[in-house]
C-alpha cells in the first residue's frame, strides 16, 4: 500500500471513490450522490489542490484508490492556525485493516510540518462510532455538537465536532 498526495492526474480515481463514498455512506457527508455526479472530471480536477496547505491523501493498493481523506488550512490571517480534515473514506472491503488511520497519521505528520497550523478540526455523524472511535484513538476530542447539522430524506444528523491540538 502507498499513501500520496493525489494530482490532477488522479482525477478520474478521485471521482470514482467519492462518488461511491456518496452512494455507500450518504449519511456521512454535506454533499450527496446527486450533487457530485453531475460535476464533470474538470471540477473534481480542480477540487485536487497542487499547494501544501491545501491536498488530498490517498491510500493506492496495486495503483487502485482505496481510500482518501482531505485537508484544508484557513486562509484569513486570523484563522491560519486552524486545518480542516473531510472526505474521509475507506472502501468497505479494506476498512478494519488499519488504513483510515494511516491515512489521518499522514496528514497529521504532514499538518505539523506547516509552521502556522496549531490545531486539526473535523466534524463527523454522531453516529458514525467506528470513524469516531478512530478519531478519539489518534487523540482528537469532542468539543461540541451541532444539531440538526444535515437533512436528508426527512431524516436529521447531528453533528460532533472534533479538534487535535498538534502545537
Amino acid at each position: 500500500m502507498i499513501i500520496k498526495e493525489l494530482t490532477r492526474y488522479d482525477a478520474e480515481n478521485y471521482r470514482q471513490i467519492r462518488l461511491e463514498a456518496l452512494y455507500r455512506n450518504p449519511d456521512s457527508f454535506g454533499t450527496t450522490y446527486q450533487e457530485e455526479a453531475i460535476k464533470t472530471i474538470e471540477q473534481f480536477r480542480d477540487r485536487i489542490s497542487i499547494d501544501n496547505n491545501n491536498f488530498i491523501l490517498g491510500c493506492f493498493e496495486d495503483k487502485e484508490l482505496i481510500a482518501i481523506v482531505a485537508f484544508h488550512q484557513e486562509s484569513r490571517i486570523k484563522l491560519r492556525h486552524k486545518a480542516y480534515i473531510s472526505s474521509m473514506y475507506v472502501q468497505e472491503e479494506y476498512r478494519g485493516k488499519r488504513i483510515g488511520k494511516l491515512l489521518l497519521n499522514e496528514l497529521i505528520e504532514r499538518a505539523k510540518t506547516i509552521i502556522e497550523i496549531e490545531i486539526l478540526l473535523l466534524d463527523i455523524v454522531q453516529n458514525n462510532f467506528f470513524a469516531k472511535q478512530l478519531y478519539l484513538s489518534l487523540g482528537f476530542q469532542i468539543y461540541g455538537l451541532e444539531k440538526m447539522a444535515y437533512k436528508f430524506n426527512n431524516q436529521y444528523f447531528d453533528l460532533e465536532l472534533m479538534y487535535l491540538k498538534i502545537k
